[in-house]
């Protein structure tokens, strides 16, 4: 899983702002969509087919114990079911100057570097997950939850589960479709 924050320029970077030296985007050709991840710079990228796309509003909290440790606010974007897997990038309306890091829980960067990022290099928030780290989905009318296994952000060489909320769940509902539904 992937949860951190793309430029203008489609870098990928994480929740501390460093590079993951990678970039990813969405492509459109003759009506079909398709995710592009790639290198950050040299050769090499593989796409995958669009399957289904919604606006939608996400969230993500980390399990910690039994409890949710909130890791993104709720923020709208769009989300998009992809061949091997989902990714959200933020779209939010507007940002408050006086609070750049207003759709995170915690950022551990100086406020005008973060401004810096969102203002200048038009960053959001962006998350993907694999389907080979989706456990299953809980879908309901509010709130769809995909329950996920992958590294933790702190210690990264541990599996922790993380918890991908979209809302509302009935514009979610085509994104789940194939994937392991909870009983």
């Amino acid at each position: 899983m992937i949860l951190g924050y793309v430029d203008a320029s489609h870098r990928l970077y994480d929740m501390g702002f460093g590079t993951l030296k990678m970039k990813v985007r969405v492509e459109s050709e003759g009506g079909a969509q398709r995710v592009v991840f790639s290198k950050a710079s040299g050769e090499g990228e593989v796409s995958y087919r669009v399957l289904a796309g919604a606006d939608v509003t996400a969230s993500l909290a980390m399990d910690h114990d039994g409890h949710p440790v909130p890791l993104l606010r709720p923020v709208p974007g769009r989300a998009y079911r992809h061949e091997a897997g989902l990714l959200f990038v933020a779209d939010p309306p507007r940002r408050d100057p006086e609070d750049p890091g207003f759709f995170l829980v915690q950022v551990r960067a100086m406020p005008s570097a973060v401004r810096f990022f969102f203002e200048d290099q038009e960053g959001t928030e962006v998350v993907s997950v694999p389907h080979d780290e989706i456990l299953r989905v809980a879908p309901a009318d509010r709130t769809a939850t995909i329950y996920v296994t992958a590294e933790s952000v702190a210690l990264p060489k541990e599996k922790i589960a993380y918890a991908l909320e979209l809302a509302p769940g009935s514009r979610a509902g085509p994104l789940l479709t194939g994937l392991p539904l909870s009983r």
